[in-house]
């Protein structure tokens, strides 16, 4: 047991003793006077009990004294105990008296321990009066100051953030304290029928909640400085800069916010919603929505003065991926670049073309076996590092080619897709970039990247267009940095945050970070682009361009699920996916390295070559396949491609299955597999339940993913309602569907009929 531990336990331990000392007296002579009709300080003083109750709330009144409380509480509660240790000592007098007989004992004789039982009975409905009126004002308070809020969620400015937390923290920490000594108890009586449950659930609740106020007041405290300057309408410094400044500064404030983040955690398995009242049960799943932004912050922001620079500078890869030309996690690598950071001063800015770090004297490893294959790829380069779809993978993959190409070692990267870029344009506005009339925004920033892309009409493919082709990279990167770092509109900047966090979850922003601690945050938060198959079932559609064009712009693709559950010791899964290419041009499907005629649009009206895999869960074996073999002369390699369905191994101990399509212009075309699952995917939640759960992630990159799911149960079994999101069909399959842009989790729970 740590000293923590035992510091938790001596008070808490005397405050119980105390607490169960002066109660048990109280009962058992509340029964002998109600029996006798008397009165309970009567009774007290018959029966010589007034010091065992003296002593109870004597020992009650120290463990008081060793809490957390204020130096007020604390000599309170010193004086009282010192009053009760005197009451709870009979004198030499009083213990004569107690052996004369009653008779002889006058009605003088008894009025002083009539007056003391008074007064302990006095001083213990006092004691617990005081312990009632200080809970209840600050639960009274925080009532108010949340209710306040939530009539008015404009006033929370960033002028009075730390006041209002710390106003919360407060009493939160007061109520938690409050109730402390109770806790053994309610975890007692929680085994008893009706209100038991509910009152084993105030323990983690109550500690949850204070752990999670303390947590957000001290990051508060640590960012005061930057709130202070955010309010400030003189303020001026950059926004790096002032987190560069708060990163060192605030550390430990950082470092004691996620200690208590890691206790909330700790607890929050314990807390079951359904138990709660509706109006508690609403608070809670309000303030829980927001548990994995403020985990991700505490454990962030301890890192942030390695991640700025503040030690040493800091090299992050950046990967400009274009979904026009599909890749595993976002689309082709068309730019890389570096960004340097150092005292929260970005020291070094570039991104350019990905072909220009290439240096072939160096010694490449091999590419992946499909690239070799379909694309006759000899060396494996920076610009194709992104054929795994976990992102960590292909971070380091990226890092290590990058560093053997050009001798830079970097410490972090950062990946984006055009679907980043327009997000957050949308939210810091258009910027003006030289030589363009209209300024660029959300709008056109795709069509204005073809356009300065392509060359001009009197130019032609000529080698200095090959050279500048992407110089639009720079131009619009530094017009967007710049105007991000000039932000000072708190409703802006409050916008781009959530904007930020919205493009991890979806993974059209990647980020990866060599600091173990800073990477763990974006882990804890399913922010890292990882594979995540989860315990049950798992499904993730990969697609991979390797036809040389930018045909994915004119790709549409919807999924479907089949999965059967009839036999539960014999699961199956079919898996459907229709292709439309919508490119209008008719052209020979001849796959070759070309920009055609130089324009972007000839690049997208073409045929379609797609390396697709399935992710599944381990253990899933191949039934049967629907695909179409490839012909030596649609096939850059001439050898086609036989049409025979890949069975190998995947990331995160997945299960993957990969083939070739190739899909003409103006044409759909389905790919369709089937496989058995294990038998693990249904999980037994008692002896009558059975329970199915479902990931299916989503490839960044893809805007909309059309996807239906139907589940067939278990014979025998009938589910639970699993919601308005589901629709139960005439042979009872349920279905489910929507159009995905993120990861979703789908559950049924399967009753078992006798």
């Amino acid at each position: 047991m740590g000293s923590q531990d035992l510091a938790w336990l001596i008070p808490t331990g005397l405050e119980v003793l105390g607490l169960a000392i002066a109660l048990g007296v109280l009962g058992l002579e509340y029964e002998d006077a109600m029996r006798k009709k008397k009165p309970l300080a009567e009774v007290l003083a018959e029966n010589h009990r007034a010091g065992w109750l003296a002593a109870g709330v004597a020992v009650f009144a120290l463990g008081l004294c060793f809490t957390k409380m204020g130096w007020g509480y604390k000599v309170t509660a010193l004086v009282l105990g010192g009053l009760m240790v005197v009451l709870a000592r009979p004198s030499a007098e009083k213990e004569k008296a107690v052996k004369q007989k009653t008779a002889e004992t006058s009605g003088a004789g008894r009025k002083p321990k009539y007056r003391y039982a008074w007064l302990i009975a006095g001083i213990v409905v006092l004691l617990v009066g005081a312990w009632g009126w200080h809970l209840g004002w600050h639960t009274l308070s925080l009532v108010r100051a949340v209710g306040s809020v939530q009539a008015d969620p404009d006033q929370v400015g960033m002028e009075n953030v730390i006041p209002l937390v710390g106003q919360a923290s407060s009493d939160l920490r007061a109520i938690h304290q409050d109730l402390r000594p109770l806790f053994p108890m309610l975890g007692i009586f929680k085994a008893l029928p009706g209100i038991g449950p509910l009152l084993g659930q105030v323990e983690p609740l109550v500690t949850y909640a204070d752990s999670l106020a303390l947590a957000g007041k001290e990051i508060s405290l640590g960012l005061a400085p930057l709130l202070e300057e955010m309010h400030d309408p003189q303020g001026n410094t950059l926004m790096l800069e002032q987190l560069s400044q708060v990163a060192q500064t605030g550390r430990d404030h950082y470092l004691r916010a996620e200690a208590e983040v890691e206790k909330a955690d700790a607890v929050r398995g314990l807390i079951q919603p359904e138990l709660l009242p509706d109006t508690i049960r609403s608070a809670y799943m309000k303030l829980d929505e927001n548990f994995s932004l403020l985990q991700i912050g505490a454990q962030m922001l301890p890192s942030l003065s390695t991640l700025l620079g503040c030690e040493k500078a800091q090299h992050y890869l950046i990967l400009a991926q274009n979904r026009d030309e599909l890749r595993a996690t976002g689309g082709f690598i068309s730019g890389i670049g570096l960004l340097t950071l150092q005292q929260g001063k970005i020291q070094q800015f570039t991104l350019g073309d990905s072909y220009a770090v290439d240096d072939f004297t160096r010694p490449y490893p091999s590419p992946p076996d499909a690239l070799q294959r379909f694309m006759l790829a000899d060396y494996w380069v920076t610009r194709d590092a992104n054929w795994s779809p976990d992102f960590p993978t292909t971070a380091r993959q990226a890092q290590q080619l990058y560093t053997l190409s050009t001798g830079v070692e970097t410490q972090g990267v950062i990946a984006f897709n055009q679907l980043a870029i327009q997000a957050i344009l949308d939210v810091i506005g258009p910027v003006q970039l030289p030589a363009t009339e209209e300024p660029v925004s959300a709008q056109n920033v795709e069509n204005y990247m073809r356009q300065a892309w392509a060359p001009r009409p009197q130019e032609g493919l000529s080698q200095e267009w090959w050279a500048r082709r992407k110089d639009f990279m720079q131009l619009l990167g530094n017009g967007m940095v710049d105007k991000i770092l000039g932000l000072t509109d708190q409703d802006q900047l409050v916008s781009l945050a959530k904007t930020v966090a919205d493009l991890l979850e979806k993974g059209e922003l990647l980020l990866y970070f060599n600091d173990l601690a800073a990477q763990r945050a974006l882990e804890t938060s399913a922010w890292d682009g990882a594979i995540q198959p989860g315990n049950g079932d798992y499904l993730y559609l990969v697609d991979s361009n390797v036809g040389f064009n930018k045909v994915d712009s004119k790709v549409r693709r919807s999924l479907e699920y089949r999965v059967d559950l009839n036999n539960p010791e014999q699961p199956t899964g079919e898996v459907t996916i229709t292709y439309q290419n919508t490119a209008s041009k008719n052209v020979a499907c001849q796959q070759v390295a070309s920009y055609g005629n130089g324009t972007y649009q000839d690049m997208q009206e073409r045929c379609y070559w797609d390396y697709w895999r399935i992710y599944t869960p381990n253990g899933t074996q191949l039934v049967t396949s629907n695909t179409f073999p490839v012909p030596a002369e649609e096939l850059l390699n001439g050898q086609g491609w036989s049409g025979q369905v890949e069975s190998i191994p995947g990331e995160a101990g997945t299960q993957v299955f990969a083939g070739l399509l190739v899909l003409p212009a103006a044409q759909s075309s389905q790919v369709s597999i089937s496989y058995s699952l294990p038998n693990e995917v249904l999980q037994a939640s008692d002896a009558k339940d059975l329970e199915y759960s479902l990931t299916i992630q989503v490839q960044p990159g893809l805007d909309q993913l059309p996807f239906r799911f139907e589940v067939t149960p278990p014979r025998n079994a009938s589910a639970d309602d699993p919601g308005e999101t589901w629709i139960q069909s005439a042979d009872t399959t349920w279905v489910w569907e929507d159009e995905l842009n993120h990861t979703v989790r789908l559950q049924l729970i399967f009753h078992l009929n006798p």
